[in-house]
């Protein structure tokens, strides 16, 4: 094998890895919702608080039953994030199949009326 050809594939195996640890190149494992202004009691496996998530294609506020690591949820604001779905695999019981971690708050703004 060449020097260029050795080279070529270290640099494809360190693409590899970093792809690993750097949660995957794929951006099918993100995700963008839009929270809503305040929390609401829902009872999944255990009564809690929800988060209202909005549903663009059905024009309405759905209960969220995950919660959201690193985000730091603040009444009166509306937010759209991006976040990181880990699959939980399909064997798991009692929470939904993906947890979901923050990535960024692409908006924060102040709730208006037409919020939920």
């Amino acid at each position: 094998m060449s020097a260029h050809a050795r080279i070529a594939c270290a640099f494809a195996l360190l693409a590899s890895f970093a792809c690993i640890f750097l949660a995957g190149c794929s951006a099918n494992n993100t995700e963008t919702l839009v929270v809503g202004p305040h929390q609401q009691r829902c009872q999944g496996f255990i009564e809690q608080d929800c988060f209202l998530v909005y549903n663009e294609s059905e024009d309405t506020w759905e209960l969220f039953y995950e919660s959201i690591s690193g985000f730091d949820f603040e009444p009166s604001f509306t937010y759209t994030l991006k976040v990181r779905l880990e699959d939980r695999g399909e064997d798991i019981q009692d929470v939904g199949r993906y947890a979901y971690h923050l990535v960024e708050v692409l908006k924060k703004v102040p709730a208006t009326g037409n919020a939920p």
